[in-house]
């Protein structure tokens, strides 16, 4: 409580006995059921996984649903079907629009996918 008080007296030109009028709040916690409030929200999580095939896009698509950022390296696709690769692409350009999140490119075999209210905002070229 001394070092509280020193807080509070320095600087500030508060009497160190003023510090104990400051009301102290208590919580409750809840026993039964969710906490309300902002300990309500869920994790977001960024997870990373290797695009092999369309059928992973599926896999991608759950979690942007479940708000989770992906990181996806796309180097087994390109090196095997470009062609793919570029429907895979598309598929998970389309789910982004539909959630309302954002895909861009890392680097060369590395692709980012956001869910909803999360942005990328892409580097600046100078024309």
């Amino acid at each position: 409580m001394r070092s509280l008080k020193k807080l509070f007296k320095a600087k500030s030109g508060v009497r160190p006995e003023t510090v104990d009028e400051i009301p102290i709040m208590e919580l409750e916690e809840e026993a039964v059921g969710r906490p309300r409030g902002i300990h309500a929200l869920e994790p977001i999580y960024v997870k990373s996984m290797d695009l092999h095939s369309l059928v992973d896009v599926q896999e991608v698509a759950d979690e942007l649903r479940a708000g989770n950022i992906m990181i996806l390296d796309i180097t087994t696709l390109m090196n095997q079907d470009p062609a793919e690769l570029k429907r895979a692409i598309d598929q998970l350009k389309g789910i982004c629009q539909v959630i309302g999140g954002d895909v861009g490119r890392l680097t060369e075999s590395k692709v980012i996918a956001t869910p909803r209210l999360i942005n990328i905002q892409f580097k600046r070229t100078v024309a």
